[in-house]
């Protein structure tokens, strides 16, 4: 797979010191401390991994390179961006910072931001013949020209690639029985529009089911919430732009006392999760708030004989946003992060 990446972007983007930040940055983050977390992964894994979903799909409706090329360029940088254990603490860098991930990887991709212009991916994007800004656009689900719309729109879809490749990888980290997407995923119906397969859709409505159990037991654990919340508290009073003098090497490791300090604390490390409740409502003294979506399908939403359109997608995988609160079982249970902001509570990320 990676070979075939390179022959269709080039050497030098995948050599980049860039992709290579994204080997030292956890896809799960703090997540990764938990006892039941079996296998940790990279945001550089998982970037590969939506790039490869991207030339599947470029195959599969017989797109060009012309096409293929901007389209799977955004897949592999979608996240080029990130932070230092990925959504864990982005709430705290974005206020230290006044910019969050996808600004950064705006500035990298475009080389319009705080990052000198030629230390980006800007460069290596030209050289390869990619243009910047259409790279940026599919990003985020956007194009100007009407030959990348449907691109665009699968980008924003609740079925895209990110999401396709992220809640299937941590259902394997933490031994949820996952599912194999099939082969070929995507057609094209006589209307040209894009289609999840039909013989496709069983599956992909067991993934979204599998979202919502990853979110539910997963992403959700109340140990992780606390030690995030902490984490970010942390990180807001630690670092400033700083740090955009030397980006490329801050990883992982260039946090990694602050990030154990809150996991003893939080007792993320001992999977301690039974000494709070992460429910909508509730009498007690609420600890944190945050958000997060319950995922459903809703089969009044059908294919036609080639499969489900693009434009129905929304319809038949939806989601509802729901308000949630942590609270400690016992009355007498003390929040055990002196100091933590609760306004840093982040809601879940979009996996």
């Amino acid at each position: 797979m990676v070979a075939k990446l390179r022959a269709l972007l080039g050497e030098r983007l995948l050599a980049s010191p860039w992709i290579r930040r994204l080997d030292r940055i956890s896809f799960l983050g703090t997540l990764d401390y938990h006892p039941s977390s079996r296998r940790a992964t990279s945001r550089l894994e998982h970037s590969l991994g939506v790039a490869a979903l991207g030339m599947r799909l470029c195959e599969d409706l017989d797109l060009d390179a012309g096409l293929s090329r901007p389209f799977v360029a955004a897949c592999l940088l979608h996240d080029i961006g990130h932070f230092p254990l990925s959504h864990a603490a982005e709430p705290g860098f974005a206020r230290a910072l006044g910019v969050a991930h996808h600004g950064v990887s705006e500035w990298l991709v475009c080389g319009n931001g705080a990052i000198e212009r030629g230390r980006t991916l800007r460069p290596d994007l030209e050289a390869a013949g990619i243009d910047p800004e259409l790279t940026w656009g599919l990003i985020c689900g956007e194009a100007r020209d009407p030959a990348y719309a449907e691109l665009a729109a699968v980008m924003r879809a609740p079925i895209n690639l990110d999401t396709l490749d992220g809640i299937v990888r941590a259902a394997r980290s933490f031994r949820i029985r996952g599912l194999r997407l099939p082969t070929p995923l995507f057609a094209r119906g006589d209307d040209g529009e894009v289609r999840l397969r039909a013989a496709a859709l069983p599956t992909i409505d067991r993934f979204w089911r599998l979202k919502d159990r990853v979110y539910g037991e997963v992403i959700t654990l109340p140990s992780n919430i606390l030690c995030e919340a902490g984490l970010s508290s942390a990180v807001a009073e630690r670092f400033s732009r700083g740090i955009f003098a030397s980006f490329e090497r801050f990883d992982d490791a260039s946090i990694d006392g602050l990030v154990r300090d809150q996991v003893v604390a939080s007792g993320l490390d001992r999977g301690d999760d039974e000494r709070f409740h992460f429910v909508p409502r509730s009498d007690r003294e609420v600890l944190l708030k945050r958000a997060r979506k319950l995922y459903y399908v809703d089969r009044r939403a059908l294919p036609d004989e080639r499969g489900l359109p693009l434009r129905q997608w929304s319809s038949r995988y939806r989601h509802e946003r729901q308000e949630m609160v942590l609270v400690a079982k016992d009355d007498g249970d003390q929040l055990p992060l002196p100091g933590l902001d609760p306004s840093l509570a982040a809601e879940a990320p979009e996996l």
